[in-house]
């Protein structure tokens, strides 16, 4: 007998977790889901208020002024999972093309708590509003989601205003204060510190956001030394151009031009949405481009807040562009190549608009981003082109000013060698001899001299293409190295979460020992950028216990991995020395390397590994003493030591050394070395004079 019976598909309870907390680990993201449902909302504003996060258990709440929902909004929106109708949607009454996508980033936002309560009053319906309750904790009870009813109640109104207000209560986990920190440079983003057209602001209650709030100020872009505009239009033909910090127009690019990196393709169309691309590049070493009001430290500030390219899709920010650490545009690796004439991440600011009404853009599930299609990926090459084309405008601007000064100082001292020779002519002849004989010794003096600064620019731009190489290739390995970063994060998180006890007994160990090994080698291209900022070249006076204080804090992943335990003994009083803080920071980087590579080879074990810096001073200079408890200086002198290619580390160049020599010199200092100190390694003494205004 055939027999035909009817079934469906059915979700297991345990989907809500694998499309919530596992689509999105970071709370301040899940947050800003929400923030995101307000502003397709028509919300103008929207306020956040966390309660005891700093810890399990505390609660949030979202509120906003939008438009709110009807029932078949919750029904068939709010409720409905991995479909949105804000897709297919036209413009809102205000204008916003809906940001929104399958829903599931509200679903991760939801279930950062055990309890939602969510309340709308829909402008449709003046007198009533609705509200649904979800207790998570039902659906740990049943098999399928299926099982689990909600109630959406219709009750008269409790405030007369439009709007939504979601609750979560009982967080599943504490918010640190990074996050919350980071969340509250996410809503000033999403708020557009550009000038906001759309009219959306997301407020957070707290002070994490008001001490943001106190350095956002517009009149920092008119401070850029160069500001650029950039354009595709609806079909596809790019332009540019670039003005200076009076709004003077220097240069433009039509299409064929911004397109040359493409060689064959140059007059090819960008196959993408139109867009705009608006950056400013500062001059983080000039006050000139400043006005009074402000100095360079609140420009620094204003730019660690919402600095980098970000970009807005349909008037809102996506995460993560622009957020530390993501140079989705590689700024930083073509500044690498050539530093003096490109921006980087840390002086500059700019975003990429785009309304995208055909959708060509496509967000990843987890809401990071977007699918790097065929149209992200030519978007990102219209911006890098525009970037290109700035660069190749400066480098030709500096060529040229390069040359006019060789030329100038070629024409003064020719013309001031006459001058002498003719100056001469008219002292005593029995004089003149003299002053020829002195005037050659001079010259060969000279001569030599300038034989000595060949030999040292050859040295320095080897070192250069080693330090170059090496940023590009570590670039490279970020990407890579940050989602297994990442991933390994949330293998830890779920793990605590689903096997309690037994990951501790099974995992923690070496899920750590990864994250720790991806942390260390991660932060290698960031400690090579932050090594080749343009600004730290500038010479000035620069306090030594900072510089130190600042190289280990970069250096502090290699040292958790390689478990040195870094003391400090710092004078009470502030030290300054006048010089750059690249020579500084290259002096303490080359003899923090110095010691670590004397623990790995010469076997020191990991757990007592010790650096230690120590400051004094003696009349008019002040000593930095580097010590470690390494094997000590073997095999050398102290005095072969400093010479370049001399090392006792086997496969090392034996240039450290001779760097830190040649920079404590430049210094006005002194360098000495003890084979053994009182820690039993080696110790270096840089001895340097105080800047005039600390004597």
């Amino acid at each position: 007998m055939n027999e035909k019976r009817i079934d469906h598909f059915k979700f297991s309870t345990g989907i809500l977790s694998r499309l919530g907390e596992e689509l999105n680990p970071h709370p301040d993201q899940g947050i800003i889901e929400l923030v995101r449902n307000a502003y397709d909302a028509d919300a103008i504003n929207c306020r956040i208020k966390l309660v005891g996060v700093s810890r399990k258990g505390g609660s949030l709440c979202i509120t906003d002024d939008g438009g709110g929902m009807d029932y078949n909004g919750i029904s068939n929106g709010w409720l409905l999972l991995g479909r949105s109708g804000k897709v297919r949607r036209k413009l809102t009454k205000l204008g916003r093309r809906p940001v929104g996508d399958k829903g599931l980033g509200r679903l991760a936002a939801l279930r950062m708590g055990k309890r939602v309560t969510m309340v709308t009053r829909p402008e449709n319906e003046p007198l009533f509003e609705h509200k649904v309750i979800i207790d998570w904790e039902e659906f740990d009870h049943v098999n399928v989601v299926e099982d689990v009813s909600l109630n959406i109640d219709f009750i008269r109104r409790s405030k007369s205003k439009n709007g939504t207000e979601i609750t979560i209560e009982k967080l599943k986990s504490s918010i640190s204060k990074k996050q919350v920190q980071r969340l509250a440079r996410s809503l000033l983003l999403l708020g557009d510190p550009f000038g906001n057209p759309t009219g959306f602001k997301p407020v957070l209650e707290g002070p994490e956001y008001k001490d943001l709030q106190k350095i956002m100020r517009n009149d920092f872009f008119a401070s850029a030394e160069y500001h650029l505009i950039g354009e595709i239009n609806d079909k596809g033909i790019g332009s540019a151009r670039i003005m200076d910090w009076k709004g003077k127009m220097l240069w433009t690019a039509k299409h064929e031009i911004l397109r040359k990196r493409a060689n064959k393709n140059r007059k090819k169309v960008y196959k993408a949405p139109a867009c705009t691309f608006e950056f400013w590049a500062f001059n983080l070493g000039k006050k000139e481009f400043l006005p009074r009001s402000m100095g360079l430290g609140d420009l620094r500030k204003w730019l660690r807040a919402v600095g980098g390219v970000h970009f807005y899709h349909r008037g809102l920010r996506v995460y993560p562009y622009g957020d530390e650490g993501h140079d989705w545009l590689e700024m930083n690796l073509r500044r690498a190549q050539s530093p003096e004439l490109r921006p980087s991440t840390n002086n500059s600011i700019g975003r990429v608009c785009v309304e995208d009404p055909e959708n060509q853009l496509i967000q990843k599930t987890d809401r990071t981003g977007f699918i790097e299609n065929e149209t992200f990926e030519e978007i990102s090459s219209f911006a890098q082109d525009a970037l290109e084309f700035m660069a190749d405008c400066r480098l030709k601007k500096r060529e040229e000013a390069r040359i006019s000064k060789k030329e100038t100082i070629s024409r003064t001292y020719q013309a001031t060698k006459t001058e002498l020779h003719k100056a001469i002519k008219k002292v005593p002849e029995s004089a003149q001899k003299e002053f020829k004989e002195i005037i050659r010794k001079y010259e060969d003096t000279r001569k030599r001299q300038v034989e000595v600064l060949k030999e040292e620019v050859q040295l320095y731009r080897t070192l250069s293409t080693v330090g170059t190489t090496f940023a590009v290739f570590a670039h490279e390995l970020k990407n890579p190295l940050s989602r297994i970063k990442n991933m390994a994060e949330t293998i830890e998180q779920q793990g605590r979460n689903v096997l309690k006890e037994k990951y501790t007994k099974l995992f923690q160990r070496p899920v750590g020992i990864i994250i720790r090994s991806a942390n260390a080698i991660v932060a290698l291209p960031t400690l090579a950028m932050r090594l080749l900022e343009r600004d730290k070249r500038e010479r000035k006076i620069v306090s030594v216990n900072r510089e130190i204080s600042e190289i280990i804090k970069m250096l502090e992943p290699f040292f958790k991995e390689a478990k040195i335990n870094v003391k400090r003994d710092y004078l009470d009083s502030e030290i300054s020395v006048f010089g750059s803080k690249a020579s500084l920071q290259s002096i303490f980087v080359n003899l923090v390397t110095n010691a670590m590579n004397a623990f790995i080879y010469s076997g020191c074990k990991r757990d007592s590994r010790i650096i230690m810096f120590r400051t004094s001073v003696t009349k008019n200079t002040v000593q930095i003493h580097i010590m470690d408890n390494g094997p000590g200086i073997r095999g050398l002198t102290v005095d072969e030591i400093w010479l370049p290619g001399k090392t006792t580390t086997p496969n090392g160049t034996g240039l450290g050394l001779t760097i830190v020599r040649d920079a404590v010199v430049d210094l006005g200092g002194k360098t000495y070395a003890i084979s053994s100190s009182e820690f039993g390694g080696a110790e270096i003494i840089v001895e340097l004079p105080i800047a005039k205004e600390e004597l």
